[in-house]
C-alpha cells in the first residue's frame, strides 16, 4: 500500500505550473497533470530508522517475555531504499486527448538490525499504470499491480476507487493561483478497504510557495498524516498480522510475538513531516524534493500485547526529462531482379 502511494505522490510531484510570462517571478497557477508528449524520471532515495518495542501485561508468560527480549536487542533497524519512477505521455490526439504510462520501480533495498546483519525483505515490486487524459483530468484509469496475494484481492473498483483517493489532491490543485508568500493547504480523505481489512485516515499537504527564481517555483511542504487500521487474524496468524502491519507503516516485516488465539489486531499512526520542492514550470518537472519525516505507530495485540513504532524517514528525489523515444526506420531490402530463365 505505502508502495502505491509513494508511487501517488511521485507522479503528484511532476507537479506542472503554468503561469503567464507577466506573472511569473510573482505567481503561479498550479496545474499538476503532465503534459502530452513527454518523458521523465524521477530518482527517489529514502532511508529509515525505526524502533519497536513490545509492552506486555504483568501476568504475560515468560515466552511472551523472551521475545519482548529479542525484539529489543534488534533494535534499532535501519533500511536504505532506491527507487526509480518514469513516466511518458502520448502526442495529442484530434480530439484533445492523450495517454500517460508510469512506472515505479524498486532499484534496491535493504534492511539491518542493530548488530549490521541483514534481515529478510520481501522482493522487490514495479507498479505500472496507464490512463487516458484530456482537459486535465483522468478519464480511464487501468492499473498492473505486482501478481501479490494482496493485490488479487483487489476488485477492479476497489483498484480504480484507491487510484482516485491517491491522485485526489492533484485534482484539488488544479487552477489555483498563488503568489510568493501564499499557501493551499490539500486534505485527502484515506478511506480503503482491503478485503476484510480498514484503513481509514487522512493526510494534509501544505505547500506556500516561497519564489520564482529562473522559471523554477519552490515551495516549502508540510505534510500531517492519521489513519486507523483494523485487521482481523485467525490463530496462528496473530503475530505475522502484527508484522504484517508494522510492514505497512515501514515498507519492511520485523519480529512478532506469536500468538494462540483468533485476535484482530488493531492500531493508530500519526506523522508529521516538513521539507522543499522545486518544479520547472516548463516542462511540468519536478527538479528536487527533500522530506523528513517522524512518524509513530501504536498495534494492540491479543492477551494485552501493545507494539510500538517511532520511525524517522528521509527522502529526497531528483528529477530529468528524457529524449524523445526516436521512431525506428524500418529498412526495405529492394527486390533482387527476375532470372532470365
Amino acid at each position: 500500500m505505502n508502495r502505491l502511494l509513494s508511487l501517488a505522490t511521485a507522479l503528484a510531484l511532476h507537479a506542472a505550473i503554468a503561469t503567464p510570462a507577466a506573472l511569473a517571478q510573482t505567481s503561479v497557477k498550479l496545474n499538476l497533470v503532465p503534459l502530452p508528449s513527454t518523458r521523465q524520471q524521477v530518482d527517489l532515495t529514502m532511508d529509515t530508522r525505526m524502533n519497536m518495542s513490545m509492552r506486555l501485561p504483568a501476568d504475560a508468560p515468560e515466552q511472551a517475555r523472551a521475545e519482548a527480549e529479542q525484539l529489543k536487542a534488534a533494535m534499532p533497524l535501519t533500511m536504505t531504499m532506491a527507487m526509480r519512477q518514469t513516466l511518458s505521455t502520448s502526442a495529442k490526439a484530434a480530439d484533445g486527448g492523450y495517454t500517460l504510462d508510469a512506472e515505479m520501480a524498486t532499484l534496491k533495498t535493504e534492511m539491518r538490525n542493530a548488530s549490521g546483519q541483514l534481515q529478510p525483505l520481501p522482493p522487490p515490486m514495479t507498479f505500472r499504470f496507464n490512463a487516458r487524459l484530456k482537459d486535465d483530468q483522468f478519464e480511464q484509469i487501468d492499473m498492473q499491480l505486482p501478481a501479490t496475494a494482496a493485490s488479487q484481492a483487489l476488485s477492479k473498483e476497489l483498484q480504480e476507487q484507491l487510484f482516485n483517493q491517491s491522485f485526489d489532491w492533484m485534482r484539488k490543485f488544479n487552477g489555483v493561483t498563488l503568489k510568493v508568500g501564499e499557501s493551499i493547504e490539500v486534505p485527502v480523505e484515506m478511506n480503503l478497504p482491503m478485503g476484510a481489512s480498514k484503513q481509514l485516515g487522512k493526510v494534509v499537504g501544505r505547500y506556500t510557495l516561497t519564489g520564482v527564481r529562473q522559471g523554477v517555483a519552490s515551495f516549502d511542504v508540510a505534510v500531517t498524516m492519521a489513519m486507523d487500521v483494523a485487521l482481523p487474524v485467525s490463530a496462528p496468524a496473530s503475530a505475522a498480522a502484527t508484522s504484517a502491519a508494522a510492514s505497512s507503516a515501514t515498507e519492511a516485516t520485523a519480529p512478532a510475538p506469536a500468538a494462540s488465539a483468533p485476535a484482530e489486531v488493531k492500531g493508530s499512526m500519526t506523522a508529521t513531516g516538513s521539507g522543499k520542492m522545486d518544479v520547472r514550470l516548463a516542462d511540468r518537472l519536478m527538479l528536487r524534493s527533500t522530506m523528513s519525516m517522524t512518524m509513530g505507530m501504536d498495534m494492540a495485540g491479543p492477551q494485552g500485547k501493545l507494539l510500538r513504532m517511532d520511525t524517522q524517514m528521509n527522502m529526497a528525489s531528483t528529477g530529468k526529462a528524457l529524449p524523445a523515444v526516436k521512431k525506428k526506420v524500418e529498412k526495405v531490402t529492394p527486390a533482387k531482379p527476375a532470372s532470365k530463365s
